[in-house]
Formats: structure tokens, sequence, C-alpha cells
């Protein structure tokens, strides 16, 4: 398991409040991106590939969870708030 630091969004205009750590583990032949804080977890081809697509997704899910806040269920709502104290839109 590596224990990878994610000190940018870049180039997502988002900007980080405190840096975060992901966890990558080989799974299934591919390798699996964690960021267990908010459950969110994406894999790709290589450790990088697998990060780079959970750092979109994570910035996909606060966007969108954010346009539609008046609206989220208990579990996205808690997840836009642990999102939020990483993660703030310089909009």
């Amino acid at each position: 398991v590596l224990r990878v630091p994610i000190e940018t969004l870049a180039p997502e205009p988002f900007v980080l409040r405190r840096p975060f750590h992901v966890f990558v583990c080989p799974y299934d032949g591919e390798f699996m991106a964690t960021f267990f804080d908010v459950g969110l977890s994406m894999s790709g081809d290589t450790p990088e590939e697998a990060v780079a697509h959970l750092k979109a997704v994570i910035v996909d899910t606060f966007d969108d969870f954010e346009r539609n806040e008046s609206r989220l269920g208990p579990g996205p709502a808690r997840q836009l708030a642990v999102l939020r104290e990483f993660i703030q839109n310089p909009a």
C-alpha cells in the first residue's frame, strides 16, 4: 500500500485548504486509489493514473455537491462537509 500526498488539484481551479493523503494498492490487475475520509476510490493501470482519476472524481464530486447542496441526503452532505475541510472553490 502506498500513501500518496495530494498537495494540488492542478490543473483544476480548486484550491487546497490543506494537503491530504490517498492510499494506493494493487487491485485485480490494476491499482486502486482511495480517499478514505470521503469514501471515494478510483482505479487505473498505474498508481499515478489511479491517483489522477481519483483527483478528477474528488473535484467533480465537490463541484456537483456544492451546486446541489440543498438536495443532498445525509451521506453526500457529510462527504461535502469533509471535502470542504480540504478544498475551496476560488469562485
